[in-house]
């Protein structure tokens, strides 16, 4: 089984499938085991329906996860405490898409189209603790910069500008700041292929005009 990483690098993760029904109806068991080599320390933490892990907070402490409360139910993004198994449920939807954890683990961030109701189709995010939820007013490939920052190739839905840019968003406001003018800085991105680096200052994508790596410098 693949497994992840706790960013701390002590503990790891995993799923198991226990059965072949399809993705919403198949059972998932996640484990956590510490890294030493003999992994004696293995625990199962959840049991779950039509779901599986999606990632490690940086607390260690916290898995983000997806499930479904009953086999055909609206999948559920959740919080999972791995010291005593409870779950914190952050978003529910019948296109529930992504999850993404800002750095600081204060944020989480997910997506949801074409669910049949256009006040809740697009991109959100909520507090990992549940206490804070907001819809942005822009739709896109995303990255988290910061732990209140997410970095946005917006979607252009008629490609009347002609080329891709960058804007950040304050998740905590919801504040718009562009980053790139295509009047300026013209440039397409291929099938979203572009990555962000650790400190947030650059941007490399593979370009759509001559297949090669392409790099920016983020204000």
């Amino acid at each position: 089984r693949a497994i992840s990483f706790s960013p701390d690098g002590s503990q790891i993760a995993w799923q198991v499938n226990f059965s072949s029904f399809n993705f919403d109806r198949r059972t998932v068991e996640v484990w956590v085991a510490g890294t030493s080599p003999d992994a004696n320390d293995a625990r199962r933490v959840a049991t779950l329906t039509g779901g599986g892990l999606s990632g490690w907070f940086p607390d260690g402490a916290r898995l983000l996860v997806t499930f479904r409360e009953s086999a055909g139910a609206d999948p559920v993004l959740a919080v999972l405490n791995i010291a005593d198994g409870t779950l914190t449920a952050l978003a529910q939807s019948p296109t529930l898409r992504g999850g993404q954890i800002s750095p600081g683990g204060a944020w989480v961030a997910y997506g949801v189209t074409f669910s049949g109701d256009p006040a809740q189709d697009g991109l959100w995010v909520i507090r990992s603790d549940g206490s804070e939820r907001r819809k942005l007013d822009v739709f896109g490939s995303y990255r988290w910069r910061t732990d209140e920052e997410l970095i946005l190739v917006p979607l252009d839905a008629d490609g009347s500008t002609g080329s891709h840019r960058f804007i950040s968003v304050d998740a905590a406001t919801g504040v718009i700041t562009s980053l790139t003018d295509p009047a300026l800085t013209s440039f397409r991105i291929a099938g979203g292929d572009w990555s962000l680096s650790p400190d947030g200052t650059r941007v490399v994508f593979l370009s759509a005009d001559d297949h090669n790596l392409w790099l920016i410098e983020l204000p």
